[in-house]
């Protein structure tokens, strides 16, 4: 009998465990023997390639699937895009009533107003409207002149009158067919009042309970309307509303023709930020009517 300090031969283990054999039949024993292989189906087996193939349609399948939801998506889109009438913007003035290219109150608006913010300005408040459109009565001097080498095809005019009472202007809608031709009539009334005697852009339309005419007219300015679509600027004359004339500054006062210039500053001034006011609503009206 061996000693427990004598030591043990090792265990032998066989080198490679047995390998399962075929399934059994049902009832019969289990033998251990060769690698195991299923049996024969019938079915087909898949392949690679067959395998492949099914990823290529599937991807293929998905960009189909992406694109068309790229197409309803565009689709969707398109349907809430405004698309711009120029027609209705070169023909503003037959398109829109009278009332509504010169609201009852006009002021300037706010730098910081977003175009569909409710028109709450105020400053002025419209007396009179003319029913007439011809041009050549609207305008006058030198910048008539140039408005119809230009081909003006109409001029609307309405009277204002500043909510202290004390100043009057009418401010004139001058169309055009080409928007081109309108970009710098505003600007050529300031060139025109650069001279000693001052040349008035717009007859005075009279309105009751007021001393307001061509005599009285102490300033002019003009805006052009900043859109490519509508041919159109707008000009304006003020001056005193009791019929007072603003005359020629006495000497020494007015030996310089800048100086008396310089009297007619806050007429003009008046004219110009009442037609530049004007101006920014035309713009507005345009860009959401016609569309």
């Amino acid at each position: 009998m061996p000693q427990p300090w004598q030591q043990q031969p090792p265990q032998q283990f066989p080198q490679q465990p047995p390998q399962p054999g075929p399934w059994p039949e049902p009832g019969g024993p289990y033998e251990p023997g060769g690698p195991y292989e299923p049996e024969d189906d019938g079915r087909p087996r898949r392949r690679a390639g067959r395998v492949f193939g099914g990823v290529v349609a599937g991807g293929f399948g998905l960009m189909l699937l992406l694109g068309g939801g790229a197409i309803v998506a565009k689709a969707v889109s398109n349907s809430h895009q405004e698309i711009r009438n120029k027609e209705y913007a070169h023909n503003l003035w037959r398109n829109e009533p009278a009332e509504t290219l010169f609201p009852a109150a006009l002021g300037r608006q706010d730098p910081e107003k977003k175009e569909n913010d409710p028109k709450t300005e105020r400053g002025w408040t419209r007396v009179a409207i003319s029913p007439d459109t011809s041009c050549a009565k609207a305008l006058s001097g030198a910048v008539a002149k140039e408005a119809a080498q230009r081909g003006c095809v109409a001029a609307m005019r309405a009277t204002y009158v500043d909510d202290t009472g004390g100043t009057a202007a009418t401010i004139a809608i001058v169309m055009f067919g080409d928007p081109k031709v309108a970009l710098d009539l505003g600007d050529l009334v300031h060139d025109k009042a650069d001279d000693d005697r001052p040349d008035h852009a717009v007859h005075a339309l009279a309105a009751p309970g007021i001393t307001w005419n061509d005599a009285v007219r102490a300033g002019s300015g003009g805006y052009n309307v900043l859109d490519i679509y509508t041919p159109c600027a707008v000009v304006a004359s003020a001056g005193p509303v009791d019929g007072r004339k603003a005359g020629r500054l006495p000497q020494p006062w007015g030996k310089r023709s800048y100086e008396q210039r310089m009297d007619r500053e806050p007429w003009s001034a008046t004219a110009e930020g009442l037609a530049k006011s004007l101006a920014w609503r035309l713009a507005d009206l345009t860009n959401r009517g016609g569309a």
